[in-house]
């Protein structure tokens, strides 16, 4: 066997050099005096094999850096180069899109600015013409009759002899100095909408980033704002549409009540029959309710007495009053039509009457951002029985119609929400009261699962939980301008939460 080359370096025998090393001391190296007297009786390897072997495993890593991770980071760094590039492509069409997106708005804007100035042109050329046909006429008039009268009875009057005199005299007691019927100009005002900045978001469109809203950030746990229980009973909370208030009544009672975010009385309406369902109007912020025993529509006016606007021919069952002051009613039997305000049934404009169908629509709302108009129809079935499983073939649903009454879809369940609302699979679906948010989706309160939730007010998708009570059912909704969302329960308790 060849000699092993001594390795100089040995620490503890100086002089000597490593020519073996210590398996069982982790691979330590040794000299030859090491190995009888340190390491005696260890597992001892010869430096050389154990050096082929680190060579060896040198070789292997060199070969994967070479071969496979640094081909592999260069591949990545020109992937991250080629990803940024594209990416940055897409972020510019992106951008494009965005600023086209938003000339559209603009554009759809100008020429509606176009359309309402060019009538009111066209109103002030209507009005020259009928002052210039008015003034042609008085000139006439002052002309061919008041001025040779009035010149002919000067004459008389310094001049003239008694016979002259009586003979004027008898003329003016027969002739008539009346000017002719004047026509009257166009009168027009110009009524502002609101700007909502919600809507306009929803109109441009989003940017999505890691699949999420950019401009949304999601709320963890809802912010109750205040919460307070009322001394009375209440099924319905329809905000009022300035201010922090709400009116608050119900079904059987005869009183409506406002009130505050605390919970304190601010007014309280008389009506002295019962209520049924109410409603805010959008325009003049009164409050409208419906009568079943007597089939009326009613209106709260400034003074605080009850006006009946009109009265139909079935059984009443909700209404709502749209920005044009159109009424509309759901009645049983009947669905849901639209009224003008003094009872007269609206046109669909093909000769029909604006009309949707519902078995028992007993909720209705109106969106002023949209125009839409929304509906609960619980189909003819109680909550208890339906939750029961008593009315197999009955399906509570929610109704969204556009301004004109024409369905846009129904919402018969929301599908399986279980990591919302921490149930099972949500099969069935009651909704009890629904109003719309600020972009038009629509909240509906589902008693099912004790919960608030949003659903698009496109297609009727389910979007998200707002809000999950811990207690009494919730069973009336209404959202205000500032984001508060009135969620009244059926232990008459009242929360106001922040709604995003």
């Amino acid at each position: 066997m060849a000699a092993q080359t001594p390795v100089p370096g040995c620490t503890h025998h100086p002089g000597m050099g490593f020519i073996y090393i210590c398996k069982t001391c982790d691979n330590e190296l040794l000299c030859m005096d090491c190995v009888v007297s340190r390491h005696n009786s260890h597992d001892i390897g010869k430096l050389t094999d154990y050096v082929s072997e680190q060579k060896q495993q040198i070789r292997q890593h060199e070969e994967k850096l070479s071969k496979t991770d640094i081909p592999n980071i260069k591949g990545k760094i020109k992937k991250n180069e080629e990803n940024l590039k594209e990416s940055s492509i897409g972020l510019r069409k992106m951008t494009e899109d965005i600023k086209r997106q938003g000339e559209q708005i603009k554009t759809e804007a100008d020429n509606l600015v176009d359309k309402l100035v060019t009538i009111c042109r066209y109103l002030m050329k209507i009005n020259a013409d009928i002052t210039e046909k008015n003034t042609a006429a008085l000139t006439k008039l002052f002309g061919e009759k008041l001025k040779p009268q009035l010149e002919r009875c000067h004459q008389v009057l310094t001049s003239g002899s008694n016979v002259d005199v009586i003979s004027v005299a008898r003329e003016t007691r027969s002739t008539s100095t009346t000017p002719p019927d004047l026509r009257a100009l166009k009168t027009a005002a110009f009524k502002p909408g609101v700007v909502y900045n919600d809507l306009l978001e929803r109109m441009l469109g989003t940017v999505l980033v890691d699949g999420e809203n950019a401009l949304y950030k999601p709320i963890p746990s809802h912010t109750v704002v205040s919460s307070f229980k009322t001394p009375f009973r209440y099924d319905e909370c329809r905000t009022c549409r300035l201010g922090d208030e709400a009116w608050l009544s119900y079904w059987e009672e005869d009183n409506i009540h406002r009130v505050d975010r605390k919970g304190n009385i601010k007014e309280k309406v008389e009506c002295k029959v019962k209520i049924h369902t109410t409603t805010v109007s959008p325009t003049t912020g009164r409050i409208w309710f419906c009568v079943r025993e007597d089939k009326s529509i009613r209106e709260v006016m400034s003074n605080g007495a009850a006006s009946t606007r009109f009265t139909v021919d079935t059984v009443l069952g909700s209404l709502c009053v749209t920005q044009e002051d159109m009424v509309v009613v759901g009645m049983a039997n009947k669905g849901i039509v639209m009224f003008t305000s003094d009872g007269r049934e609206v046109s669909d404009g093909a000769g029909g009457v604006c009309r949707q169908e519902a078995v028992v629509p007993c909720r209705l709302t109106y969106c002023r951002q949209t125009g839409d108009i929304a509906a609960v129809d619980t189909d003819n079935v109680s909550s208890v029985d339906y939750m029961a499983g008593k009315a197999p073939g009955k399906q509570p649903r929610v109704i969204v119609m556009d301004k004109n009454l024409k369905l846009k879809f129904q919402c018969k369940q929301l599908g399986d929400i279980t990591s919302q609302v921490g149930g099972g699979q949500q099969s069935k679906f009651y909704p009890g009261d629904v109003c719309f948010d600020g972009t038009g989706d629509v909240l509906v309160v589902e008693r099912v699962t004790k919960s608030v939730v949003l659903i698009d007010g496109n297609n009727g998708h389910f979007l998200r939980t707002v809000y999950i009570s811990s207690g009494s059912s919730p069973w009336s909704v209404s959202l205000q301008d500032d984001h508060t969302l009135w969620v009244g329960h059926w232990d008459n308790t009242m929360k106001i939460i922040k709604y995003k």
